[in-house]
């Protein structure tokens, strides 16, 4: 496992973000730092306080938190294809913060496995050996990661998302809730992956690979029910 970690445990953190993520990082990452501030650009900060906290402009974040002694870690959303978080992130890094990590304490570090800095692993995962998970990505509660990955840098992976052995994900990819690869597979950097889509060949930079939604019956669900009830009969 690979965080660059300096600082003792509970460090204190700013979290840049005032919205649903950045209240989401907070409430993980409570447990392994002191959540001092959150931050946003100047013309977002509509207050003083989020989430009971001090709410600080980005631009003048150094003087109220002094860098060399605060960790800093992006909670925004998957924006640009991830290269809002990405920007942020080096904007942080170049004032002297220091990157954060935090992998959920339920995670099994198989033999082989590295995550990046800046980078956070939630609840119910699974990676498996020799895999790599690359700086600056996200990957949201109940994800599988097979054996023999390589995760690229600022990855978006939400809940549910499978991935088989030996696949190869480039920088800057998405994927959508319950999406899948199969083994072997490499994502070229950019690749936009839709919820409940199997991926079974290799994609180009910046190529859409989805599925098609569900179908909506016009019977209600109650009559549906009926009539799956008599096909049984």
């Amino acid at each position: 496992m690979s965080s660059g970690s300096t600082l003792a445990p509970r460090a204190p953190l700013v979290i840049y973000g005032n919205g649903a993520m950045a209240a989401t990082y907070a409430s993980y990452l409570q447990s392994s730092y002191e959540v001092v501030a959150y931050t946003v650009e100047d013309s977002c900060c509509h207050s003083n306080t989020f989430c009971n906290l001090p709410l600080v402009a980005f631009e003048a974040l150094a003087d109220h938190y002094p860098p060399q002694q605060h960790r800093l870690i992006v909670a925004v959303g998957y924006r640009e294809m991830n290269d809002l978080r990405a920007n942020i992130s080096q904007r942080a890094w170049a004032m002297g913060f220091q990157p954060a990590q935090f992998i959920a304490p339920d995670l099994w570090l198989h033999t082989g496995v590295s995550i990046g800095q800046n980078s956070v692993v939630f609840d119910h995962c699974s990676i498996h050996c020799n895999s790599r998970v690359g700086d600056n990505t996200f990957i949201a509660s109940g994800v599988h990661i097979g054996h023999d990955c390589n995760i690229g840098d600022n990855v978006w992976i939400n809940s549910g998302v499978a991935i088989a052995g030996g696949v190869t994900v480039g920088d800057n990819c998405f994927f959508g809730v319950n999406a899948s690869v199969a083994h072997g597979v490499v994502l070229a950097p950019g690749t936009f992956v839709g919820a409940n889509t199997l991926v079974t060949r290799n994609t180009q930079a910046n190529q859409v690979v989805v599925s098609e939604p569900g179908t909506v019956f016009e019977l209600d669900s109650r009559t549906y029910l009926l009539l799956l009830e008599g096909r049984r009969c």
